[in-house]
C-alpha cells in the first residue's frame, strides 16, 4: 500500500511538471506572436497561430509584460552579477569565418612586406591576448620583467567571466622593487629564494622530501608589501596580485567559484605566485555564519592541492592580525614568519639609501648626514615611517630654496641637508606603529613562528 501511494505522488509530481512545462512553451509563443504583431511582421505572426494552435481571439498577453520588458530585466540583473552585458546571440557560420580567416591572413602577409608593423587587427582571436610573452623575452634581456602570457580559451559560459575578474589581477606592469631595495629582513628573504628563485634554477635538487615550500605567511607591523613586490620583480613567476574586495562577492557561490578560478588559472600559468594581502579578512576564525564558513573551506582544499600539485604554485599571504586567522588555516602555511620593525643597521641604510644615494644626483641639494646616530634616534620607527621622515627632510630642503628664489636675493640656491635638519624631521614624523602593537606579534610569534 505504501509502494502504491509513492508510485501515485510520484506520478502526479511528473504530471504536474510537464503540465506547467506544455503552459510554460505556450506563454512564449503568445510572447512571440505579440511581439511580431506589434513590429508588424503581420504575415510571420499569423503563420504561428496557425501552427501553433494559438487562441488569439480567446487569449491575449497582458499590458504589462513583453519581449522587450523581459530582455530589458534579464540585461540589468546579468550586468549587476557580472559586470558586464550578456551576449544574446553569437555567430555560428563556421565556413564563412573561415574563409574570412584566410583573406585577413593573405592581407597581414601583404601588409607585413610592405609595411613590417602593421597588423591586421580582425585576425587576431578574441579569446586569447598576449601581452609581451615569456618566450619571446631575448636573452639579452632576460633581466627585465617580461609580463605572462594569458589565455582565457580555456574557461567556458560562466566559468569565463570568473576567469576574466581573476585575470585583471595579474600583474603585468614591473613594480621595480629590487632585493636590494628591502634593507634587512634577511631571513625573510632567504626563504622567499628558497621557495621561488632556487628551484627554477636547480629543478633536480628540488625532490620529494626536499621540495619547495608552498605556502608562506607575513605578519608583523607595515614593511610586508614591499617584499611581495620584490617577489613580482625578481622570481620571473606569473603574480596574482589578489585582494579580499576580488574574492568575496555578494551572490551566493560566487566567492567559492572565484578562489577555484584562481587556483586553476594559478595551475595552468605555472610557475606562479599567488600573493593575497590581509588574508585574515576572508580566513579568520570560522563563526557561526555560512558564507563564512564556505569560503575558508575552499581555500582550505586548494590549499591541501598545492602540495599535491606537480605544477610550481606559491602562495603568499599577508597579515596585520594573525590571531584572528582560522587555525586550519595556519597550520597550511608552512613558512610563518615575523617580519619585525627594521633594526639599527637597517635604519642606517635607509637613511643612506634616501638621503645620500636618491639626492646623489639632484642639483640643488646635497646631504651630510650622520647615519648612525639618526638611526638611534629612530628606535621604533617602520621602513615607511623613515622614507616619510626623509621625504619631510627633503621638502625641508626645497622650502628654503623656494624662499630665495621668490626674493631673488641671489644666485646660490644650493642646500646642504645635515643631521639637525633630519632630527628635526623625526621630532615632526612620529612613528605609526605602538610599541603595545609589536609585542602582540612577538607573543603570538613565540607561540606559532616556524622561520
Amino acid at each position: 500500500m505504501i509502494s502504491d501511494s509513492l508510485n501515485n505522488s510520484t506520478h502526479q509530481g511528473r504530471d504536474y511538471e510537464k503540465k506547467k512545462k506544455q503552459e510554460r512553451k505556450k506563454s512564449i509563443l503568445y510572447l512571440i506572436e505579440n511581439f511580431l504583431r506589434f513590429e508588424g511582421y503581420i504575415k510571420t505572426a499569423s503563420t504561428l497561430v496557425e501552427e501553433a494552435c494559438l487562441n488569439t481571439s480567446h487569449h491575449v498577453v497582458c499590458d504589462n509584460i513583453d519581449l522587450d520588458t523581459i530582455l530589458i530585466e534579464y540585461e540589468n540583473y546579468y550586468f549587476l552579477r557580472y559586470q558586464k552585458r550578456p551576449q544574446i546571440s553569437k555567430s555560428l557560420d563556421i565556413a564563412k569565418s573561415d574563409i574570412h580567416a584566410t583573406k585577413n591572413k593573405t592581407k597581414t602577409f601583404k601588409k607585413s612586406n610592405t609595411n613590417p608593423h602593421s597588423q591586421d587587427i580582425q585576425s587576431i582571436d578574441p579569446t586569447f591576448f598576449t601581452i609581451t610573452p615569456i618566450n619571446s623575452c631575448n636573452e639579452s634581456l632576460a633581466e627585465e620583467y617580461c609580463s605572462p602570457s594569458i589565455d582565457l580559451s580555456h574557461w567556458k559560459d560562466e566559468w569565463r567571466v570568473y576567469a576574466e575578474i581573476i585575470s585583471k589581477e595579474i600583474l603585468v606592469t614591473n613594480p621595480n622593487v629590487k632585493w636590494s631595495d628591502i634593507k634587512g629582513l634577511s631571513t625573510a628573504k632567504k626563504l622567499l629564494d628558497e621557495a621561488i628563485v632556487l628551484p627554477t634554477k636547480y629543478p633536480d635538487l628540488f625532490t620529494g622530501l626536499c621540495t619547495p615550500w608552498s605556502a608562506m605567511l607575513f605578519y608583523g607591523p607595515p614593511g610586508k608589501t614591499l617584499l611581495a613586490k620584490a617577489v613580482a620583480t625578481e622570481c620571473k613567476t606569473t603574480f596574482f596580485n589578489i585582494t579580499p574586495s576580488t574574492l568575496v562577492a555578494k551572490w551566493r557561490g560566487d566567492s567559492e567559484k572565484l578562489i577555484k578560478v584562481m587556483f586553476e588559472m594559478a595551475e595552468q600559468m605555472s610557475p606562479s605566485t599567488i600573493f593575497i594581502d590581509e588574508l585574515d579578512t576572508i580566513a579568520s576564525k570560522r563563526i557561526d555564519h555560512e558564507a563564512s564558513r564556505r569560503l575558508t573551506s575552499e581555500i582550505l582544499i586548494h590549499m591541501d592541492g598545492l602540495l599535491r600539485s606537480e605544477k610550481r604554485i606559491f602562495l603568499l599571504a599577508t597579515s596585520n592580525h594573525p590571531w584572528e586567522l582560522d587555525p586550519a588555516i595556519f597550520r597550511r602555511l608552512e613558512k610563518r614568519i615575523f617580519v619585525d620593525l627594521p633594526d639599527a643597521p637597517a635604519r642606517k641604510d635607509m637613511f643612506v639609501y634616501y638621503l645620500s644615494e636618491m639626492l646623489q644626483k639632484h642639483k640643488y641639494i646635497k646631504c651630510d648626514i650622520d647615519s648612525d646616530s639618526l638611526a638611534q634616534e629612530t628606535n621604533g620607527y617602520s621602513g615607511s615611517d623613515i622614507r616619510l621622515v626623509c621625504k619631510e627632510t627633503a621638502m625641508q630642503a626645497m622650502r628654503s630654496i623656494f624662499q630665495v628664489l621668490e626674493k631673488k636675493t641671489g644666485n646660490n640656491i644650493n642646500f646642504t641637508i645635515t643631521t639637525k635638519e633630519v632630527n628635526n624631521a623625526i621630532s615632526k614624523t612620529k612613528p605609526s606603529t605602538s610599541e603595545a602593537d609589536n609585542n602582540k606579534y612577538k607573543i603570538w610569534q613565540t607561540q606559532h613562528a616556524s622561520c
